[in-house]
């Protein structure tokens, strides 16, 4: 006996639906090992801080001597200034970077939840026919899918917007220090 068309639909619905879960769920994963990787990276850069203090002194006071050195006088010790200069502001913005990654995986990893949330309504918005029967018209179904989707859409929306304003956080803090 052939398979109807609503049962064909409904098992490929189904079967992307398991799929794309279960890529979220990989997704979520890897999200949580960045996120164990930054906060380990945070402990690294406390070790960090305390040589970047002690070389940002050294780098200062080697960069203010250089000025009074006649060579420099005669322009000849640009470069040196210049690579003084980048090592500073590698030093300074090493947390800014981290912080910066840190808001990344943050917002990835509450959009990729709240993606397997909604994609988890939808599932069982989808399955509600095999749970009640073809009593419900096909038509209240279709609604009920629809809305999952708009519900699917406002959650990135919204993500997006959540993950914007931790980068401004983010930026707004490291400005303020």
């Amino acid at each position: 006996m052939k398979p109807n068309t609503k049962e064909v639909v409904r098992q490929t619905f189904g079967e992307a639906m398991t799929v794309l879960s279960n890529t979220i769920q990989r997704l979520i994963v890897e999200a949580e090992v960045q996120l164990a990787n930054l906060e380990k990276l945070e402990e690294d850069l406390l070790v960090l801080h305390e040589l970047i203090h002690r070389e940002d002194t050294s780098i200062s006071s080697q960069k203010s001597e250089i000025p009074s050195e006649l060579w420099t006088k005669l322009g000849g010790n640009k470069a040196r200034i210049e690579v003084f200069d980048k090592h500073l502001y590698l030093l300074k913005n090493l947390g800014v970077y981290r912080k910066q990654a840190l808001a990344h995986v943050v917002a990835a990893l509450q959009t990729l939840r709240a993606l397997s949330d909604d994609m988890e309504d939808m599932r069982e918005r989808v399955t509600a026919p095999e749970l009640v029967g073809e009593s419900v018209p096909v038509d209240v179904h279709l609604r009920s899918i629809t809305i999952g989707l708009e519900r699917l859409k406002e959650s990135r929306v919204k993500a997006k917007e959540r993950e914007d304003e931790a980068i401004r956080r983010v930026l707004q803090l490291d400005q303020a220090d």
